[in-house]
């Protein structure tokens, strides 16, 4: 999971152009600077355009965590195989 951890940072760092060593990924995703639901679909994007893996909107919905959305991710990317 820490190499999707590292993606979800790496990601989210990006939209809000902030470091990605600042992103804790048991912090919660409302509690990031300028979250809504823009970035919210942004992140879904940039995260299936660089990884090839979709997470459904509604399951991100329900995740209140950096490391759930990185768990998802690897959930994801273990179907794929």
């Amino acid at each position: 999971m820490e190499n999707s951890v590292s993606v979800v940072r790496q990601v989210i760092a990006d939209i809000l152009l902030m470091p990605a060593e600042r992103i804790d990924c048991h912090c919660a995703l409302c509690q990031l600077p300028d979250w809504d639901s823009i970035v919210q679909l942004t992140l879904l994007m940039v995260i299936e355009e660089r990884t090839g893996c979709r997470i459904e909107v509604e399951r991100l919905k329900s995740s209140s965590t950096v490391a759930d959305v990185a768990q998802m991710l690897g959930e994801s990317r273990r179907t794929l195989h």
